[in-house]
């Protein structure tokens, strides 16, 4: 079929080692509920470039560059995968309510989830347009952190892996 957009397509193949892949289904009742970083700028982003927001430039600008300039947490991932305390884990490119509901959805488990883990930017962005900051850190997307979970005994052990690899590991539930 034919389009008026330039349409890119990529897909990634790898190789790892077994014993170091994460998967989504290894959560375990009284895991620890953990991300690599805070959610909601991507969400905030996305409105003010679809919806053109009024909101303050300088907001605006940093707001717009989360999009821009997406990190994935690539090195954390890689801290993470050779400690054996992660139970499951997964991206967050397609929300954290969708991510939290596939790791229930495939470990068989539920969560409670404890606190929000909302950036102070989206809160400002909320705040401005009178949004509720939880749809902006819950339903948004392309932020890139991971959602994951944690053997409670080996907590100390990842949030040290998380920091040495420049990140933070953030409990949520």
């Amino acid at each position: 079929d034919e389009a008026s957009d330039i349409v890119i397509d990529c897909l990634g193949f790898g190789l790892a080692q077994k014993e170091t892949i994460l998967t989504r289904s290894g959560a375990r009742p009284g895991d620890i509920l953990a991300v690599t970083g805070l959610f909601g700028d991507t969400s905030a982003a996305f409105k003010v470039l679809l919806d053109r927001s009024e909101i303050p430039k300088k907001l605006r600008k940093q707001l717009v560059r989360t999009v821009l300039f997406p990190r994935a947490q690539l090195k954390q991932g890689l801290a993470l995968s050779r400690l054996g305390a992660v139970t499951s884990s997964i991206d967050s490119s397609d929300g954290l309510a969708w991510s939290l509901h596939e790791l229930c959805r495939m470990s068989h488990v539920g969560f409670v989830l404890e606190k929000l883990p909302s950036s102070p930017l989206a809160r400002r962005y909320a705040e401005l347009t009178k949004m509720k900051v939880s749809d902006l850190v819950l339903y948004g997307g392309e932020e890139f952190k991971l959602v994951l979970t944690v053997d409670p005994e080996c907590w100390k052990i990842a949030e040290r892996a998380v920091s040495r690899a420049g990140g933070t590991l953030y409990k949520i539930g």
